[in-house]
């Protein structure tokens, strides 16, 4: 009787002992599955492409699970074929890189007809199933499991071994598992992918509506910078001024020619800017009964065709310099336009005027009437910095002489303009 207990023990404890032994096993392997989906969880976040989520899940199922090959497909829709888009093993010698890519039909072959189907499938013997497609080089086993997204295969995780029966259902599991966050991640990209587009476009429909309004702002411009243009002829020819009127028509014309060419132009070359501004000048000087000088002086260091500006944009205020500074002054009367390189991409325009200055001015203009052109310019130079990304200031100082009294203004325009970037570079 002792010993059949003894016996009965001996069993139960090992009965015991293996239960035990058999969870421990299972609990291990779970333990290691459950790591190794956290590590791809983990190892996929900052992958911001879906070519960089696939060539990480390829690398990492060859390094956890220790794979012979893994080559990943995603769908082409339209061509309803399946496209190697990333590998680890024998097809990626170099990083980063398929060798001689191929393409599968979907329906055919063990990934093709995963992919039709959207189920798994582990082929324990390749060499007895008719659809093996022979890629680089025959392998015996094969796994492929399906990449499903909303509903729908969008790619095929598949892993080919050289030893039949490799794959167990812990592989299926896993790669099941892992083609789900891939699926996951992928989603996630592409909704930020879709979201960055649709940013991209709302900036470039602002910037569309911006250059749209820019344009109307100098079809404004234009017209009330030419009705002073002819304002001045007709009041030559009411003088019966022939030579006066046969110069400024002959002027007017050159600066018209000017105007229409480069209407369409957000920037013009800084010779072209100061061409055009002495035709203006000279229309001004005559068509004021009160004459002035100007000048218009360009630094040695500056390349007048290598640097462009916006065209037009300084006109406003020579004419405020002329009309509200100069013309309310007695006696001679002077005007300087100096362009100079205030750093190596940042140009300077100084407009000085011997005039009465902005507070005597003020006193000319009653109701405090504001200049139509002025108005203008100013929500041109914000479309500029909006548009150009560039930095623009504009910086009005009164003068005075040593006894405190006005001695006109000085202006200064500067902004940010490489040198050689040409106007088809700015629109």
């Amino acid at each position: 009787m002792p010993g059949i207990a003894y016996i009965l023990i001996i069993t139960l404890l090992a009965l015991v002992s293996a239960v035990l032994y058999r969870k421990m096993v299972l609990y291990r392997r779970q333990y290691k599955a459950e790591a190794t989906l956290n590590y791809f969880t983990t190892s996929l976040f900052g992958k911001n492409t879906v070519d960089d989520i696939l060539w990480d899940v390829a690398k990492n199922c060859i390094s956890r699970l220790h794979l012979e090959d893994c080559v990943i497909y995603l769908l082409d829709e339209e061509r309803r074929v399946l496209v190697q888009k990333a590998a680890f093993g024998p097809k990626n010698p170099v990083r980063f890189e398929i060798r001689d890519p191929i393409e599968i039909p979907v329906g055919r072959g063990i990934v093709g007809s995963v992919a039709f189907h959207g189920k798994p499938e582990l082929v324990p013997d390749t060499s007895r199933d008719a659809r093996y497609i022979v890629d680089d080089e025959r392998r015996f086993s094969e796994l492929a499991v399906p990449i499903i997204l909303h509903h729908k295969v969008i790619g095929v995780i598949d892993s080919e071994h050289s030893r039949k029966n490799f794959y167990t259902a812990g592989h299926l599991y896993l790669l099941e598992k892992i083609a789900s966050i891939c699926s996951s991640k992928i989603s996630r990209t592409l909704m930020e992918e879709q979201a960055r587009q649709q940013e991209q476009e709302v900036q470039l429909l602002h910037k569309q509506l911006a250059e749209f309004r820019l344009v109307t702002l100098k079809s404004q411009m234009n017209p009330h910078f030419l009705f002073n243009c002819l304002n001045g002829i007709y009041h030559c020819i009411l003088s019966a001024d022939v030579d006066k009127a046969a110069d400024y028509v002959s002027n007017f014309a050159r600066l018209l020619r000017m105007v229409l060419m480069h209407s369409e132009k957000n920037f013009i070359s800084l010779r072209e800017e100061v061409d055009l501004l002495g035709h203006y000048l000279k229309i001004e000087s005559l068509r004021s009964d009160k004459p002035f000088e100007f000048s218009l002086l360009i630094d040695e260091g500056i390349n007048p065709d290598e640097y462009f500006v916006p065209g037009m944009l300084i006109q406003p205020f020579l004419e405020n310099a002329i009309w509200h500074g100069l013309m309310h002054k007695e006696g001679h009367r002077r005007l300087q336009i100096h362009w100079r390189r205030l750093k190596e991409k940042v140009l300077v325009c100084e407009i000085i005027d011997n005039g009465v200055g902005r507070a005597e001015s003020a006193r000319h203009r009653p109701g405090k009437h504001a200049s139509k052109g002025m108005g203008l310019c100013m929500e041109r130079v914000e479309l500029y910095k909006v548009l150009f990304n560039t930095t623009f200031t504009i910086r009005v100082t009164d003068l005075y002489d040593e006894d405190g009294a006005p001695q006109g203004t000085k202006v200064n325009i500067a902004f940010e303009i490489a040198p050689g970037m040409g106007i088809a570079h700015l629109g």
